[in-house]
């Protein structure tokens, strides 16, 4: 079981215990299983391109080579920014109190790229904190659910249904100011052989 979400408000800590919400909670799902003519379930399989082997699910996976061939583990691989520097992962932030910030203007989040959403059963809450989320206050705290390469954000919310994190990093939006003019970039066109129509 994951470790609780905590988080700092002045004096108190509040701790949450998360499961991620995905379409299959919410809508539900259904599964079309392929079955053979006396109703048994089918596997998918394929063919090498020669014919020779037949590949059957998870008999294939994804591997990291280098140049020369040689078969690189994920232990030996390292994230790297935009001028080539090295980047630290960053630790869960699951069980380790973060700072939550707020409350915040709600439309914040209009500017947020969600890419994924926790529900959060109150452990061990401030009914001041509880509270407040359910007559609309917005607060963000910063969130790693496992370690990665950049510590994410999360929004801290709540409606009739329960407390919820929304996960993500900020949308970043190239705006054209009133009156520019979009000018296209100019590509030079090769010259073109002269045709001779009084030659046809």
């Amino acid at each position: 079981m994951a470790k609780s979400v905590m988080v700092k408000c002045g004096k108190d800590t509040l701790s949450f215990a998360p499961s991620k919400v995905d379409r299959a909670r919410i809508y539900g799902s259904r599964k079309r299983i392929a079955v053979d003519a006396k109703g048994a379930g089918c596997s998918r399989a394929s063919l090498t391109a020669d014919g020779s082997q037949l590949l059957l699910s998870g008999m294939t996976s994804q591997a990291y080579f280098t140049g020369d061939g040689r078969w690189v583990a994920r232990s030996e691989m390292v994230g790297l920014d935009a001028d080539g520097n090295k980047v630290e992962s960053k630790p869960s932030t699951l069980g380790v109190p973060q700072d939550l910030e707020g409350p915040i203007n709600s439309s914040e989040i209009l500017g947020f790229q969600v890419e994924s959403i926790f529900y959060l059963e109150p452990e061990d809450c401030a009914e001041s904190v509880l509270n407040a989320l359910k007559s609309g206050s917005v607060y963000r705290f910063p969130f790693n659910y496992s370690a990665s390469l950049a510590v994410e954000t999360a929004y801290l919310v709540a409606n009739d249904e329960g407390v919820f994190a929304l996960v993500g990093q900020p949308t970043v939006e190239a705006w054209v100011e009133e009156g520019q003019v979009f000018v296209p970039p100019v590509v030079e066109e090769e010259d073109a052989d002269d045709l001779d129509f009084e030659s046809l």
